[in-house]
């Protein structure tokens, strides 16, 4: 086997991709990812759910996430069509544990922060770069 080549090829540097190259790099193997934009990419906020706690935990970035700027989120509330506000639903409530606690994301942050995160883990990432084929 080549050392210089990867074992993995990742299509997307997004949250999913991101996410995946740094689980596999994590195991020892060489990831490669390619990323069609170049980073910060524009995307819509995201409001994260107390769940991803664990992933970020697993990933590394929970340090990263609490010396963010970004909004932390301790409950949601919901409206319905015709305008209506739901009670909050509190998160700690429900679960007291740390992850009780998420953050509401700038997604092209976010973005930004989980690619430089599986590089740290050692993935090679191109940006700028579209994957137009596959050949096996």
């Amino acid at each position: 086997m080549n050392p210089e080549r990867p074992e993995v090829v990742v299509i997307g540097g997004g949250p999913a991709g991101s996410t995946v190259s740094t689980l596999i790099a994590q195991q020892g193997h060489r990831v490669e990812l390619f990323e069609r934009e170049r980073f910060p990419r524009f995307h819509i906020g995201e409001s994260l759910i107390p769940e991803t706690y664990w992933v970020l935990e697993r990933l590394g970035m929970l340090p990263k996430m609490r010396q963010s700027p970004f909004v932390k989120k301790y409950s949601v509330q919901f409206v319905n069509a015709s305008g209506k506000l739901s009670a909050p639903f509190y998160f700690r409530d429900n679960k007291p544990h740390e992850c009780s606690q998420t953050w509401q994301v700038v997604r092209s942050e976010f973005d930004r922060m989980m690619l430089e995160n599986a590089r740290e883990h050692g993935v090679i990432a191109h940006e700028g770069v579209r994957v137009l084929d596959v050949l096996f």
